[in-house]
């Protein structure tokens, strides 16, 4: 095949079979960027190509632009030709013949457009900053040897074993095609198949999109979260924490009289392996701001999330992270906590967790600062009986209510002004409260089966803050764990975390 450069723009008739039906580009009130024009031969087509100037980017004089033809020969994209030439010249493809696209890019900046048969005599190529995909390597069943490409705009990639051990694969520089709606088609291969697949990909200038089997979204921001270094963690043969809530605090876009999810903050994140994360219940910590809670997946000393936006597929993943059942910045006083749908205290794990964070001078005797069940079968936080300035936890087990009215745990001198944190949890029929994430008791209980049974949470007349009611799974004590160190640790972890 022959090329050839002219400075001169003829008008040149459209006819080239279509790869993918779309509209005519509409001139742009700039003017336009990067035209092409098609003509029939007896041999086949001559294709002109110029750019005078980008709608949104100045090119300097300097500048080159380089323009690639594909050519799409049984689905799969073969490079055909290519031709650089300065800014404002003309680039001509002779005798081209069957369907293609042509790639435009310069300067950092890149476009494409289908070649498309209609009854304009003009093609129009935006140059903008190209796009970047992650994909994780689990799509379509991808493995080490694959290559996928994107048809039409030769951007493809090769997945390595990195890869797999990352979880995803990243492909850069994708020119945008003007007008895409998204649908896009994508080849598969390796020296034993080849297979296409339609995909709806919408790519956004200078954006990355996030791409596996249940999520299709752009990426809007990483979060990264880190743990501080202690020896209840190292103790762990498995130092790992699972579904560790953390909080994240975001400006509200509204009235604070309206409840906080329906304002704008990002409610969907991405873990590092590309599995949906999604935000838990929130409220409002001050007049323009919103609290809300994510469970990482796992975190070791450091974790990483995605906030994206975009299509996903709830069906596709298992939502049984979500631990926290409720949260309350600033619970009212001498009244039941609003439990929603449920009364219940304890999930049907046998596991309930309850974290506040209080400045307290003092106390009544017989005022329970927060309160479970009754005086017969349940649980209160109070002022120690012997001791004004301690908080003590009392547990009415339904079984023995003569001995456990004189048992009083985890007691901590802590109403004395100061701002502290306090956590009481009970997993099975283990007991471990911690004060400022360390934990001053831990121990076995003996409860009646009805112990699991007891509802309402009674907030007593002394304010709280940041109340939140959440549980744990089996995740809290891994099958070769011989005590329950991972637990105080999960505790230590979410008091360090909220500091």
């Amino acid at each position: 095949m022959t090329r050839r450069e002219t400075t001169k723009f003829a008008a040149l008739a459209l006819l080239m079979a279509a790869l993918f039906s779309a509209c005519a580009l509409p001139e742009d009130d700039k003017g336009t960027s990067t035209a092409g024009v098609l003509t029939e031969t007896e041999s086949g087509h001559t294709l002109a190509f110029t750019t005078e100037y980008s709608w949104d980017y100045d090119l300097p004089k300097s500048a080159r632009v380089k323009y690639t033809l594909a050519k799409i020969v049984d689905g799969k994209t073969e490079l055909y030709d290519s031709i650089t030439v300065d800014a404002n010249d003309f680039a001509i493809f002779e005798d081209v013949k069957g369907a293609y696209s042509v790639i435009a890019t310069t300067e950092g900046l890149a476009g494409a457009e289908i070649l498309k048969s209609n009854d304009e005599d003009s093609i129009y190529v935006r140059l903008r900053k190209p796009a970047t995909l992650k994909i994780s390597v689990d799509y379509d069943s991808l493995s080490v040897g694959d290559t996928i490409c994107i048809t039409g705009l030769l951007r493809c990639k090769q997945i390595s074993k990195s890869d797999a051990k990352n979880g995803y694969a990243i492909i850069e520089n994708i020119p945008i095609v003007e007008n895409d709606e998204g649908e896009k088609t994508i080849e598969i291969y390796n020296g034993k198949k080849f297979v296409t697949k339609d995909v709806f990909w919408k790519f956004k200038e200078d954006d990355t999109l996030f791409v596996n089997n249940y999520a299709n979204a752009n990426i809007l921001y990483n979060l990264d979260f880190s743990l501080p270094k202690f020896d209840l963690l190292d103790s762990l043969d498995d130092p790992k924490l699972d579904s560790l809530l953390v909080p994240l605090k975001e400006k509200g876009s509204h009235d604070k009289s309206m409840p906080f999810y329906q304002h704008d903050y990002s409610e969907v994140f991405l873990d590092e392996q590309g599995n949906v994360v999604s935000s838990q219940g929130g409220d409002w910590v001050s007049e323009d701001s919103i609290l809300y809670w994510i469970a990482l997946p796992h975190i070791s000393t450091t974790a990483k999330l995605t906030a994206v936006a975009g299509e996903i597929q709830w069906s596709n993943f298992d939502r049984a992270d979500s631990r926290l059942r409720q949260f309350v910045a600033s619970p009212a006083t001498d009244t039941l906590l609003d439990m929603r749908y449920d009364s219940s205290v304890f999930t049907e794990d046998s596991s309930v967790a309850i974290s506040f964070w209080f400045e307290i001078e003092s106390l009544k005797k017989d005022a329970p600062l927060l309160s479970a069940g009754s005086d017969s079968l349940g649980f209160d936080i109070r002022r120690c009986s012997k001791d004004s300035t301690a908080l003590c936890t009392r547990v009415y087990n339904g079984i023995d209510s003569a001995s456990t009215d004189s048992v009083e745990y985890g007691k901590a001198a802590v109403l004395d002004g100061k701002r502290h944190h306090y956590s009481l949890a009970i997993h099975k029929k283990h007991l471990v409260i911690a004060i400022d994430g360390k934990t001053i008791r831990d121990t076995d209980l003996k409860l009646s089966e009805d112990f699991y049974g007891i509802k309402d949470i009674q907030i007593g007349e002394t304010p709280l803050q940041n109340l939140a009611l959440y549980s744990f799974g089996d995740f809290i004590k891994h099958k070769n764990d011989k005590n329950w160190n991972r637990l105080k640790a999960w505790l230590y972890a979410f008091h360090e975390m909220q500091k």
